[in-house]
This record gives C-alpha cells, sequence and structure tokens, in this order.
C-alpha cells in the first residue's frame, strides 16, 4: 500500500508553481488548481533499510484536472500506474494490470479523496490533516507536511517539498526509516494532445 500512496503524494504536489516575492501558504496553496495540465519527468531513488544502494527508476507523468493522473515508471522497467476518483489500475510491463477500486481498497481511497480535496485547494483539509511548516530561502521555498491523523501518520514520518518556479524535488521518510526522493524536471503544461488522452483509457 506505501508504494501506491507515495504515488497519490504526487498528485498534488507536482502542481505547485510560486510567485516571485516571498511567498506565503495561501499563495501557495492558490496553486493547486491553476494548471489544467501538468507534465514532467521524474527521477526516484528509493533508500531502503539493509540494502547498500538506493532503488533507482526513471519515467514520465501527466496530471490531468479532467482525466487523473498519469504516472509511467520507464526505468529499470515499465511500470504503468492510472488514477482517477473511482479507480487505480497499474500495468507491470504486458502482465495483466492490477485494479484498485474503493471497494477493495477503502483506506487507500480515503486518503485519494483527501488528495482530491488538497488539490482543489481546501485549506481546512490541509491543516487538520497536517502540522505545516513553509520556509523561503533564495527564491527556493521548503514545505514540511508531518502527518496528525491515521492513516497517514502510521505510514508517513514527513513530506517534505522543495520548488521554486515549479516543484522540484519531494523527499518521503517513512515510519520504517526509509526515505524516498523524487526529482521532477522539464515541467509543461500545454493542454493535452489527443494521444496524451488516450493514455488514459
Amino acid at each position: 500500500m506505501k508504494k501506491y500512496l507515495c504515488y497519490l503524494i504526487t498528485l498534488f504536489v507536482i502542481c505547485f508553481s510560486t510567485c516571485s516575492q516571498a511567498i506565503t501558504l495561501e499563495e501557495l496553496q492558490k496553486q493547486f488548481s491553476k494548471h489544467v495540465t501538468v507534465r514532467a519527468d521524474f527521477v526516484q531513488d528509493r533508500y531502503i533499510n539493509g540494502l547498500p544502494n538506493p532503488l533507482h527508476s526513471t519515467g514520465k507523468m501527466i496530471i490531468s484536472q479532467k482525466f487523473g493522473l498519469w504516472w509511467q515508471q520507464q526505468t529499470p522497467f515499465v511500470m504503468t500506474l492510472k488514477m482517477n476518483e473511482q479507480r487505480m489500475e497499474q500495468r507491470i510491463d504486458d502482465q495483466k494490470p492490477q485494479i484498485i477500486t474503493a471497494e477493495n481498497q477503502p483506506q487507500l481511497f480515503q486518503f485519494n479523496h483527501l488528495l482530491t480535496a488538497i488539490f482543489t485547494a481546501d485549506k481546512e483539509m490541509l491543516t487538520n490533516n497536517f502540522d505545516l511548516t513553509l520556509s523561503e530561502h533564495n527564491k527556493q521555498w521548503t514545505l514540511v507536511l508531518t502527518p496528525k491523523l491515521a492513516p497517514l501518520n502510521k505510514i508517513f514520518k514527513q513530506i517534505i517539498l522543495d520548488g521554486q518556479q515549479y516543484l522540484q524535488t519531494v523527499t518521503i521518510n517513512d515510519m520504517q526509516n526509509d526515505k524516498t526522493v523524487i526529482v521532477f524536471s522539464r515541467h509543461q503544461t500545454a493542454k493535452l494532445t489527443k494521444n496524451e488522452q488516450l493514455l488514459f483509457n
């Protein structure tokens, strides 16, 4: 379940962008619904206790307010995740896809609804579920999310977001003392093409 939650975290954090002046929490939250579509490349490293080297992967992602999340890990193997408010689908290479719905993973979809509320700038929901610390230095902002309610506080210690014009890095520290670092680049916000829309089918 933890790997799915890590994917879901990106659903709301990738769309942050900032203003040129000192950022405030209110200004940062307004950016959740600014872009209808956001694309980015990502590099992910998972640091797991007992392993000498991090698990390294790369890929691409698209977030669409209309269609949901398309996340494709391209190395070291192809893994595609598609998610909207009704279901999640994960496919590894050409294997049969794994379908996750609210019926068979209710806790996961409770978390999904939380992220949807965050994505639409629901400040009350955000502050009810996280302790927030926002800072800025040399136009680089950092937002620390510390979960305070289950199931989030049973899985994550902190989620740290760093960005400038766009979100650049997400660091996820979990309760097993493992760490996931996701670095985003090549952000694009143009309208979805017809071929990109087909990716969500």
